[in-house]
């Protein structure tokens, strides 16, 4: 499927400025699972500078996102875990022209790729609630999580997928975890 080349939607309704007290809730929705700098660099989504920007994001493969327009107003918060990172969902938002047009910027709170899909989302709602955009941002709509929830998520780890080594059948050193 190519670009949609009408509107297809609504342009994204503004929101508060992305200043400190936006990004350190952010931060802290991601909690133990946050990565990377404090504080997150913006990155230009203006055309002249795009492909260098989802360039250096090519390898943020979770992480929860901020696209601001020209003013620095939050424009979208989302969400990436994996299948292609930020930069493939950033990639689909550009695939829209009324998003295209507005976004001029994005923030993004990297976080550890090995989070679960469940945590992230967990922290997406737990941003959204914390910087107050419930109803405020058009029929825009993020996970909906307790506190207590939200906690459980982001400090849960997911069941390790390496096994135990185990003894050779010829008696050998290797002790390797690869099934025989």
């Amino acid at each position: 499927m190519g670009a949609v080349t009408e509107d297809c939607c609504p342009e994204p309704i503004a929101g508060p400025v992305v200043d400190g007290r936006v990004l350190r809730h952010v931060w802290t929705a991601l909690g133990p699972l946050a990565r990377g700098d404090w504080p997150p660099a913006p990155h230009s989504l203006l055309v002249p500078h795009r492909a260098e920007s989802l360039t250096a994001l090519d390898e943020v493969l979770a992480g929860l996102y901020l696209a601001v327009d020209a003013e620095g107003r939050l424009r979208w918060l989302g969400k990436a875990h994996r299948d292609g990172g930020v930069r493939a969902r950033l990639g689909d938002h550009f695939r829209h022209p009324e998003r295209e047009r507005v976004y001029a910027g994005v923030f993004v709170v990297e976080a550890d790729p090995f989070s679960p899909v469940k945590a992230i989302e967990a922290a997406e709602g737990r941003a959204a609630d914390l910087i107050g955009l419930r109803g405020r941002m058009g029929p825009r709509t993020w996970p909906v999580v307790t506190e207590a929830q939200w906690l459980a998520q982001v400090t849960s780890h997911p069941a390790s997928r390496i096994g135990r080594p185990r003894p050779s059948a010829d008696g050998s050193e290797d002790r390797s975890a690869a099934p025989a």
